[in-house]
């Protein structure tokens, strides 16, 4: 079961939109930390964000190469706390299931089958961001990817559920030639499943118990993705960034680029008309 089940997919499905109506789709859910610097709110991308309980500005200073749209603005000193997502889980919608939750108490997963996932983004100043998307391949098993800007090393966490990478997450350096901090990051889905077999993984906490250890081993290790791309269960972006559009497609750019002007016209960043 999941949101797109007998859905005829095209090729390019916008999941956000900041200048649609409203600027953040009813598939996403906020989640915000109770700290008063953290808010997820809509403004135009020239302006900053201050929050109505703190003294704060984010950014501190307007940067040049702002766009001439409205964004999403997502800020928290306590980023794992603070996102909006989009779809759910399979692994936990079964878990809600089986605690007898009805279907319409939650999330269910998305089911997008395109390979291809884009976003059109930027951090705010020099803090760290993060995103992920739950996959799910052909035989039906899920992990989770995890990007990550202060993540140094790759690395997968099969015991934790669903088992998870976690990837670098490498930022374009600001320059004084910099024309915009946005970035569009295109991500090619299908080729990270091979990841829960390749890379590193991380000791277990010297707390954790050892009591079957050997026969849990087994079982979490052989429950890790190892099949094709089936699709994508969730998509979830934390503090702190600002959103212009999040889309999957069947081929990447190439997708893009054969639909037509209309279409490339509406990718494109436009710069705000008073920056120098």
């Amino acid at each position: 079961m999941s949101l797109l089940s007998g859905c005829i997919q095209p090729p390019l499905l916008t999941l956000l939109s900041s200048t649609s109506s409203p600027s953040i789709s009813p598939l996403f859910r906020p989640t915000i930390d109770s700290c008063p610097d953290s808010s997820i709110s809509t403004l135009q991308d020239t302006s900053s964000y201050q929050a109505s309980t703190s003294s704060k500005l984010v950014p501190h200073d307007r940067p040049k190469g702002c766009i001439s749209h409205e964004v999403i603005h997502i800020q928290s000193p306590n980023p794992k706390n603070t996102y909006i997502q989009a779809g759910c889980s399979v692994t936990e919608y079964k878990k809600s299931l089986n605690k007898g939750k009805s279907k319409d108490e939650g999330y269910l997963p998305l089911g997008v089958e395109m390979p291809w996932m884009g976003l059109q983004v930027k951090r705010l100043g020099k803090r760290g961001m993060s995103y992920e998307i739950g996959l799910v391949d052909n035989r039906g098993k899920e992990g989770v990817i995890r990007f990550s800007s202060f993540k140094k090393n790759p690395t997968v966490h099969p015991y934790r559920s669903p088992p998870m990478i976690h990837l670098p997450l490498q930022l374009p350096l600001q320059t004084s030639s910099t024309l915009t901090p946005w970035m569009t990051i295109p991500i090619h889905l299908a080729p990270l499943i091979q990841l829960f077999h390749s890379l590193p993984r991380p000791q277990r906490h010297a707390s954790d118990d050892e009591e079957d250890e050997a026969s849990r081993k087994r079982r979490k290790v052989a429950e890790l993705p190892n099949g094709s791309f089936g699709s994508v269960s969730y998509v979830r972006i934390y503090a702190n960034c600002r959103i212009r559009r999040i889309w999957f497609s069947a081929e990447g750019e190439r997708t893009i680029q054969g639909m037509g002007k209309g279409v490339r016209d509406e990718w494109e960043l436009y710069a705000a008309d008073d920056i120098s």
